[in-house]
């Protein structure tokens, strides 16, 4: 899975989550604050290389009857008790080739969006209650940008499984785990790992990427609060085995974990 700003900043968004004792019911409820994230991440997946970064961000959430601001932003088009169907966005942050031994001399990577259709079911429990299981399936159409052009990188579909216990008052622990894998498209896979004819050398020869398995990931993200403060934390493990584009000499290393944590203070709220 490709460093993207949601997982970064999912840990963060694990906020006070009072639940609507009644779905049909839906209440508006908003907090505003701001964040201070402090995280390790590889450059891209299968990188040997990684960045620091130090990262003050805002702090928004929304729950209203038809948008939520919490993991991502998401236009409710399907509401029940046990599926869901949303509008949702992913971002890839932009990387430097030249802070990369793999693609040193290859062309930077930009930014990349992604927006689409998510699917979630609930298998037991609920998800306006203290605790759910889901099945989730975002479907997202990736493009790549350095604001003045852009680029389409078809498609990117990541079935998983994910565990979610709430706090239910305004302190305490929440936390959650996500297990999943990821398929992309042959134009996805090739922006990051394809090396032209061009960019070989006789360390880094040819190749080109189809399209199917990107490998699997499982983390866990926990969030403390009390008060107007969260603390937050989140590990993540990725394994790239059996992807197609393991041979790929951008790969360079195939199984890894990265990590971030932080704090965020929440200075204005609905409740």
């Amino acid at each position: 899975m490709q460093k993207t700003l949601p997982v970064i900043i999912l840990p963060m968004l694990l906020s006070s989550q009072i639940a609507w004792a009644d779905d049909s019911v839906p209440r508006l409820e908003w907090e505003l604050g701001a964040a201070l994230a402090a995280l390790q991440i590889p450059l891209y997946p299968g990188s040997a290389s990684s960045k620091q970064y130090l990262l003050p961000l805002p702090y928004a959430k929304l729950h209203s009857e038809f948008l939520d601001v919490d993991e991502g932003v998401r236009a409710k088009l399907l509401r029940s008790t046990e599926v869901r169907l949303s509008l949702s966005a992913d971002l890839g942050v932009p990387v430097s080739s030249d802070d990369s031994r793999a693609r040193k001399d290859m062309p930077n990577l930009h930014t990349v969006f992604q927006v689409g259709p998510l699917l979630e079911i609930t298998l037991a429990g609920s998800r306006y209650k203290s605790w759910d299981l889901r099945f989730e399936l975002p479907a997202r159409m990736a493009f790549a940008t350095d604001l003045y052009t852009a680029d389409n990188l078809g498609w990117i579909y990541e079935p998983r499984i994910s565990y979610e216990k709430r706090r239910m008052l305004n302190a305490g622990l929440a936390w959650q785990m996500t297990a999943g894998v990821r398929y992309a498209s042959a134009s996805y896979h090739a922006y990051y790992y394809d090396v032209p004819v061009a960019f070989a050398t006789a360390t880094r020869a040819q190749f080109s990427a189809g399209s199917g398995f990107s490998g699997g990931f499982a983390d866990v993200t926990a969030a403390w609060r009390e008060d107007s403060m969260i603390y937050w934390a989140f590990v993540r493990y990725q394994n790239l085995s059996g992807a197609v584009f393991e041979n790929s000499p951008l790969v360079e290393q195939k199984d890894y974990y990265f990590f971030g944590l932080g704090l965020s203070w929440i200075f204005a709220h609905s409740l």
